[in-house]
């Protein structure tokens, strides 16, 4: 739960601000605390024992640095650690990850430096990966809406697609007779996946699938391109 109001930094030295802690009690062993009546984040009620900080009473700045530095920053980062030993996210994922697991923000900003910093989370070599994986498999509209929704930055998504593009057109010979634009191989594909026989269908089918790719991100001049090769075909 991120901390509201202040935008200061307790993970750096403060100055002597005192602040009212209270806790809300929570299910199982965990209990939000508050400072000042706002959520600042969830912890184990005997760590705030082992720290010396007291519900109720006021708490200087330096000594939440310290809570901060020694117990919250050394979980948020085991924390990450687990989560990317079982999938990759993005650093926008793992922002949310970490303040939905109760975490202030100060924390979380300085366990993401930590993993960008190591590589652990790196989101341009991730988002060129990701978009070259599904670049032959959807539009370039569909591809920027998933990246997006991903979390990664817009300006970012741009960039990876356009390298994706290169690297795609390197690795498949583009430039070369045979060659074959990624969209097109993704029209065909989602052909092959929806079952469309040519032969088989009405015109209220192609319809359909025309329809369908056309809302998918793909132009009409590419899905009537693919539809008539697969017509010529049969």
């Amino acid at each position: 739960m991120s901390r509201t109001g202040s935008n200061r930094r307790i993970l750096q030295t403060g100055r002597a601000v005192h602040m009212v802690l209270e806790l809300q009690e929570e299910k199982g062993n965990k209990a939000t605390l508050l400072l000042d009546g706002a959520a600042y984040c969830r912890c184990y009620r005997k760590d705030l024992r082992s720290a010396g900080i007291a519900e109720g009473e006021e708490v200087d700045e330096a000594v939440l640095d310290r809570f901060n530095r020694e117990v919250l920053l050394p979980r948020a980062k085991r924390r990450s650690l687990f989560l990317l030993n079982r999938k990759r996210y993005t650093a926008q994922e793992m922002r949310k990850k970490l303040t939905a697991d109760g975490y202030p923000g100060e924390v979380v900003e300085e366990t993401l430096s930590y993993l960008q910093e190591l590589r652990y989370i790196d989101d341009v070599s991730y988002a060129q990966g990701y978009a070259l994986s599904l670049l032959p498999r959807c539009s370039e509209r569909e591809l920027c809406q998933k990246m997006l929704q991903r979390g990664f930055e817009k300006e970012l998504v741009a960039e990876a697609i356009k390298e994706a593009q290169k690297e795609y057109s390197l690795e498949n010979g583009g430039g070369e007779a045979e060659y074959e634009l990624p969209e097109l191989s993704a029209i065909r594909a989602y052909l092959r996946k929806k079952g469309y026989q040519p032969e088989q269908a009405t015109q209220e089918k192609k319809k359909k699938v025309i329809a369908a790719l056309y809302r998918r991100g793909f132009s009409l001049s590419d899905i009537r391109k693919v539809i008539g090769e697969t017509e010529e075909m049969e």
